[in-house]
């Protein structure tokens, strides 16, 4: 496998999250999954993201990784933005995990409870995009 590079050599670009995401989901019921379970695979109709509550999974595409995720972090968040796009990536779980799945109603709910919540997955897509854009130009 090779490591999405990020300027700096191969390495996962992110591995933790954001504590205060596990907080707003911290009565949503659980999905289970467990090491090396997929949670989706590329190409999937999208209907949800993912808050990742324990645990860690990997984003990855073909034989690239583009990040380990942790608790708090967020997964499949293009899946809720765009909803006529198809999954763009695979992930798997590194480890026996524990998600919150955020639909599009819930995902309204959260950004009116905390509209920092709206920023800080603008910023994870954001980074995500900038990650991919910079691996898709390295010689």
């Amino acid at each position: 496998m090779v490591r999405a590079v990020d300027g700096r050599g191969p390495k996962p670009i992110h591995r933790s999250g954001h504590p205060e995401f596990v907080e707003l989901v911290a009565e949503d019921p659980l999905l289970f999954l467990e090491r090396g379970q997929r949670l989706f695979a590329e190409g999937d109709v999208p209907t949800c993201m993912y808050i990742v509550r324990t645990g860690h999974l990997q984003i990855r595409s073909g034989g690239v990784i583009y990040e380990d995720v942790g608790p708090g972090g967020i997964i499949g968040e293009m899946g809720v933005i765009e909803t006529q796009e198809l999954r763009s990536a695979t992930v798997y779980a590194l480890t026996d995990s524990e998600l919150v799945e955020i639909n599009d109603a819930r995902f309204a709910q959260l950004i009116a409870r905390a509209p920092s919540f709206a920023i800080a997955v603008m910023r994870t897509l954001s980074r995500r995009l900038r990650a991919m854009d910079r691996r898709d130009r390295t010689p």
